[in-house]
C-alpha cells in the first residue's frame, strides 16, 4: 500500500462513524419532538403573536403594535392584583415552610408501618382537586352553616363572617392553601432530612454541639437544594393559583381574593380580550423566572 492509500485509511478511521442502532435512537425521539413544539412550543409563539393583535368579541380585529404591552403596563387593576398575590405569597409560603419544617423534624425518625400511614395522611389533601378543596372549604366558612362558625361558637366568640368581608377571605384563602400544602413541602422536607448523611451530626455531637447548633451548621446547609425546590414549588402555584380560589370565593368579595390567575382569565374569558390576556400572561412568565432566578442566586451565596 502506498502512502497517499495509507493516508486515505486514516482520515478514514478518524472519522465520526454513526451506527445504524444510534440511528435508530434518534429517530424514535423525533415524534417526542414534534410533540413538544405541539404542545409548548406553539402555544408559547401563538400567544406572542397574540400580544400584538387587537381582540373584539373573541375575535382578531387587526394589527395593534405595542399598543397592548403599553395598556398593560398602564393597567391599574392588573397590578393591583400583581400586589395582591406577593402580598399572598409573602404571608403563606414563609409559615408553611416553617410548619413543614418542624412537622418533619418531629417525623424524620419515624419509620416503618406507623411511618408509611403519616405519610399517606399528608400525601391525602394534594390528591383532592383543587376545585373540589375550594368547594369543600366554601362549605366549612358557610354563614351560619359552616363548620367554622360552628367552632366559634362553641369556643363562645362570635361568628366571623369569613367570606363576606375582604380581610376574611383573603385569610380563609390563605388558611385553605396551608391545609393543601403543608402536607406536600412536608413530605418533600421529610425525604431530604431522610436522605442525609449521618457522619458529620455524630462528627458534631462528638465535638458537643447542641441541638440549635446542629440545625442551623448542619441540617439547613445539607438540606439547601431541597428547601430551593420547594420554595420554587410554591412561588410557581402561587403565581398560578386559580381553582380552589375560584371555586371558594369567585375573587371575591369584590376584587379582595383576585390574584394574577383570576384577572387574566377575567380579561381574557370574561371581557374577550385575549391580546391584553396575553401580554398580561408573559409579563407573569417574566417575573416567576426573575423570582425564581434571584430566589437561587442568593440561595447559592447564602450557603457558601
Amino acid at each position: 500500500m502506498n502512502d497517499q492509500g495509507r493516508v486515505e485509511t486514516v482520515l478514514t478511521s478518524s472519522r465520526p462513524h454513526v451506527r445504524k442502532e444510534d440511528m435508530f435512537k434518534y429517530i424514535l425521539l423525533v415524534p417526542m419532538f414534534v410533540l413538544l413544539l405541539l404542545l409548548f412550543v406553539y402555544p408559547i409563539v401563538y400567544a406572542l403573536h397574540s400580544t400584538f393583535e387587537s381582540y373584539m368579541y373573541g375575535r382578531a380585529t387587526g394589527y395593534a403594535g405595542v399598543q397592548n404591552w403599553i395598556d398593560v403596563f398602564h393597567d391599574g387593576s392588573f397590578w393591583a392584583s400583581f400586589g395582591r398575590t406577593i402580598a399572598y405569597s409573602v404571608i403563606a409560603i414563609p409559615i408553611e415552610l416553617i410548619f413543614s419544617m418542624v412537622l418533619a423534624l418531629a417525623y424524620s425518625h419515624i419509620t416503618g408501618f406507623i411511618g408509611g400511614i403519616l405519610r399517606t395522611i399528608a400525601v391525602l389533601p394534594f390528591i383532592v382537586m383543587p376545585i373540589v378543596t375550594g368547594i369543600i372549604w366554601k362549605l366549612i366558612f358557610l354563614p351560619n352553616f359552616g363548620v367554622a362558625d360552628a367552632i366559634e361558637v362553641a369556643m363562645g366568640l362570635k361568628p366571623l363572617d369569613w367570606l363576606g368581608t375582604n380581610k376574611g377571605a383573603v385569610a380563609a384563602v390563605i388558611i385553605m392553601d396551608f391545609w393543601m400544602w403543608i402536607p406536600f413541602l412536608f413530605l418533600i422536607i421529610l425525604a431530604g432530612l431522610q436522605a442525609l448523611p449521618e457522619e458529620p451530626f455524630e462528627a458534631a455531637l462528638v465535638d458537643g454541639a447542641n441541638v440549635w447548633q446542629r440545625f442551623f451548621k448542619i441540617t439547613l446547609p445539607l438540606l439547601r437544594q431541597t428547601l430551593m425546590v420547594a420554595v420554587i414549588l410554591r412561588i410557581i402555584d402561587a403565581f398560578r393559583i386559580f381553582d380552589q380560589v375560584y371555586s371558594m370565593t369567585g375573587g371575591g368579595p369584590g376584587v379582595a381574593t383576585q390574584f394574577l390567575s383570576l384577572h387574566v382569565a377575567d380579561v381574557a374569558f370574561d371581557q374577550t380580550d385575549f391580546g391584553h390576556a396575553s401580554v398580561q400572561l408573559f409579563i407573569i412568565f417574566v417575573i416567576m423566572l426573575c423570582l425564581v432566578s434571584i430566589f437561587y442566586v442568593l440561595s447559592e451565596r447564602y450557603t457558601k
